[in-house]
């Protein structure tokens, strides 16, 4: 047994996944978009090839779907047979979106990859060059929606000098992930391993140091909720225990949102200008392809003129081509106006016309207890719900709230109608 054990930790590869909610007509931004997932999961082995790790483990949910297509397994085949050629093994788990009983092509994958069962715990035996390095232990989803509490099955026998836990898998409850696996920390650190390497939570986030409990996050980012870094885990776990970590970004594809200042802007020129500059910024950030989502803000004398029936569509059309033919590229998914007239609310406020009710109904409702605002959007937004599946508003309460005031204020003092 070697005094460290050397190892990458990826999860939830999602290969072959739309980037659902993207129309795209550019013909580079939109292969470069069918390539993302792809193009992580090479970086991945890039990466452990280059750093001669012992192992990779995949945390479940390799593919998007159960019903994951040819193209996905021939280029997973294609990526762990490099890693097979490198002398490095591949530990696999299968999670909720690729369970065990989805459709298989029954390609045949090098002995090299071990791919954990359903049903029970697995343990086996890591080994690099005719020598063992530590154990690893998995479970596999054989059914999507897989409630039962896998840790309770994770139990680290007493010869291992060095254990890994791979499990798919919602750790304390997180809301905004399903509850498949659930399981608590104190579960976690009853099976007695050195590292867990998890899966599910599309963030990485390092849940506890004693033991340690990762989620690698998913290596690209699959809808705008995942901005930020996305990439793996290289961990090394010294014999009797001390772990190091690091998370190397990898994504080829980011996302990033925005918020743009318009109440210097006096015409639409200015505006285009002020998009320009934001564009630059996140291309500075980012290094690297970006899909942005825009949203212009703030009282500006340039409201009115963006108000025009496809004025910002014009405007949205024109910088994308521009930013999307530079490199690296930088696509506009959304360009949003959320500005506002240049009203002085309280001037409206002491007034004793229909102006003045609106702004004070609008304040009323801001003043409310705490979650009296979001109830009722939830309440106006639910047959727009029912009818579309999967929406949800792009903006907090109370900035709807501003939002459906000073819409209502433009059409009142403008004499028009609201858009």
């Amino acid at each position: 047994m070697r005094e460290r054990v050397t190892f990458v930790h990826a999860a939830d590869l999602h290969l072959d996944a739309p980037f659902v909610g993207i129309a795209t007509d550019d013909e580079r931004v939109g292969n470069a978009l069918a390539e993302a997932t792809y193009a992580a999961f090479e970086a991945i082995v890039d990466l452990a090839v280059d750093r001669a790790v012992d192992f990779v483990v995949i945390a479940g949910d390799a593919y998007n779907s159960a019903d994951k297509s040819v193209r996905a397994q021939r280029r997973f085949r294609e990526q762990v047979r490099r890693l097979d050629a490198a002398g490095i093994s591949t530990f696999v788990v299968h999670g909720n979106h690729d369970p065990l009983s989805g459709f298989s092509a029954g390609m045949d994958l090098p002995a090299s990859v071990h791919v954990f069962p359903a049903g029970s715990v697995g343990r086996v035996e890591a080994v690099r060059d005719g020598e063992f390095v530590c154990a690893v232990y998995g479970r596999s989803f054989g059914k999507a929606a897989e409630t039962e509490d896998f840790a309770a099955g994770y139990r680290r026998e007493a010869d291992d000098a060095v254990a890994v836990g791979v499990l798919h898998a919602n750790v304390g409850g997180n809301p905004d992930y399903d509850a498949y696996a659930p399981c608590s920390l104190d579960d976690l650190r009853a099976g007695g391993m050195d590292y867990w390497a998890l899966g599910h939570v599309h963030k990485h986030e390092v849940l506890s140091k004693d033991p340690w409990v990762v989620y690698a996050g998913s290596p690209q980012g699959l809808n705008p909720k995942e901005t930020g870094t996305h990439g793996c885990c290289l961990v090394e776990v010294q014999r009797g225990g001390a772990v190091s970590l690091e998370h190397i970004d990898l994504a080829p594809v980011s996302w990033a949102v925005s918020t743009l200042d318009a109440s210097a802007a006096e015409d639409v020129d200015d505006v285009e200008q002020l998009v320009g500059r934001g564009c630059e910024e996140v291309r500075g950030s980012e290094a690297r392809p970006t899909v942005v989502r825009l949203a212009l803000v703030g009282r500006s004398d340039a409201h009115p003129m963006l108000a025009r029936p496809g004025a910002v569509t014009d405007l949205h059309e024109a910088v994308r081509r521009e930013q999307a033919a530079r490199e690296p590229w930088l696509w506009i998914d959304r360009l949003d106006d959320r500005t506002a007239a240049p009203l002085d609310l309280d001037t409206l406020r002491a007034g004793e016309d229909f102006a003045a009710e609106v702004v004070a109904v609008a304040d009323d409702l801001a003043a409310g207890t705490a979650g009296e605002l979001d109830a009722m959007v939830a309440d106006i937004g639910a047959p727009v719900a029912d009818k579309l599946r999967g929406f949800e508003p792009t903006l907090p309460a109370d900035e709807l709230l501003a939002l459906a005031r000073d819409r209502c204020l433009d059409a009142l003092l403008s004499g028009g109608d609201a858009r």
